[in-house]
């Protein structure tokens, strides 16, 4: 049985098994949004990216929790 599933096999795994082993060369940091030419720049969209990145669940779960959900809805008259 699995001597008439290796061809098949093989030929959908060949691609990635020979290809897909990462980032084939270039710079450190070429993937990254941001240019690491200068360092001040870096710093600054570091954090930027940082704290939007880390800071935005805890905005949105503040803002939840102080919505004013305790209202009885309004008739229509």
């Amino acid at each position: 049985m699995w001597s008439t599933l290796r061809k098949p096999i093989s030929k959908f795994c060949g691609p990635p098994k020979r290809y897909g082993h990462g980032y084939s060369g270039g710079c450190p940091g070429v993937n990254l949004p941001f240019g690491l030419d200068s360092p001040m720049r870096f710093t600054v969209c570091y954090l930027i990216a940082g704290v939007v990145g880390f800071g935005a669940p805890f905005l949105v779960v503040r803002h939840q929790l102080l919505r004013n959900v305790t209202e009885e809805p309004k008739e229509e008259q």
